[in-house]
């Protein structure tokens, strides 16, 4: 889990999200290069690893900590995805993985460079896995996408579609079994409950289901402490990793948070790691978790007792 982390919070670095569904943008200071432009491909050349499936995971760009497999280029070894917004020469924002979840390999992270386009993992004889870059010849084809990627939610959540180099062809979205909805450019839409969103252009399709879930609600006891209170989700059914202030009831001297959906917490004193104090966590009988990072599932309702760590600690 520290793998997952330590990605998480680079990932963080990187952006902000400030709701569930809304896009973030890149941190640019004037007009960037733009490495790969909207519509175009990402491609692995999996001649070396040889993984069963892969896995595009990124965190920005349209992107909120999706996992989205990657289509296979006939018989060979080379897998592409469609990037459905420009990506400004180096940023870094994705990485490549054999899984949906953590439980298989996975590059390190990857940035964009102008005139590079196709990744191949090498392993040295140590095991040791580097990642070159080289170029791919990338005619433009019909192309639809959808980001996020068939996400949990609550509330509501914001879906953008996309369609590429569709000629002719008349892109349209379609809600379940509603009437295809036809658009000619990026459109976003708003899903208050569980749905499955299928865009359609010629013989270009593909199709992604959204859950609706609820919330997992979070009371914290944390003694004679009054201070402000902060929790660091990540992973679960969050679109983002991220700090959050607690709510302090001071009737019932107590604090409280609400997750859309599940997460992993850590609570913290504030909401920069540099500065932040960890609190240890405790059960309601005051037994010190062995899982200091505990997942909180969607729908249940916990109550932790919250201590600061002493110097014995």
């Amino acid at each position: 889990m520290k793998k997952v982390i330590s990605l998480l919070l680079t990932a963080l670095m990187a952006f902000s999200v400030a709701t569930v569904g809304a896009v973030s943008a890149s941190a640019v200071e004037e007009d960037p290069e733009i490495a790969i432009t909207a519509g175009s491909h990402i491609f692995f050349d999996n001649t070396n690893t040889q993984w069963t499936d892969v896995y595009f995971y990124a965190w920005n760009y349209g992107y909120f900590g999706d996992s989205v497999p990657m289509e296979q280029i006939g018989n060979t070894n080379v897998y592409e995805i469609v990037v459905p917004q420009d990506v400004p020469d180096g940023a870094e924002y994705f990485l490549f993985k054999s899984a949906p979840d953590w439980s298989g390999q996975q590059t390190a992270n990857q940035t964009v460079e102008t005139g590079k386009n196709t990744y191949t993992p090498v392993i040295d004889e140590t095991g040791a896995m580097t990642v070159t870059k080289s170029i791919t010849i990338d005619s433009p084809t019909t192309e639809v996408a959808i980001t996020p990627y068939s996400k949990s939610f609550t509330g509501s959540i914001d879906v953008t579609v996309y369609a590429f180099n569709t000629g002719d062809a008349t892109a349209t979205y379609q809600i379940g079994d509603a009437a295809p909805v036809a658009f000619t450019s990026p459109t976003t839409i708003t899903l208050t409950s569980t749905a499955t969103v299928t865009v359609t252009a010629g013989a270009a399709t593909t199709s992604c289901t959204f859950t609706k879930i609820e919330d997992a609600v979070i009371t914290v006891d944390a003694g004679g402490y009054t201070g402000d209170i902060y929790v660091y989700t990540y992973g679960g059914d969050r679109v983002a990793p991220g700090f959050e202030q607690m709510t302090y009831d001071a009737v019932n001297l107590e604090y409280n948070y609400t997750i859309n959906g599940s997460a992993h917490v850590i609570f913290t004193t504030t909401n920069d790691w540099s500065t932040a104090v960890k609190f240890l966590i405790y059960d309601e009988d005051d037994v010190l978790l062995e899982d200091q990072e505990p997942l909180v599932t969607a729908g249940e309702e916990v109550t932790y007792h919250l201590a600061l760590p002493t110097s014995e600690e």
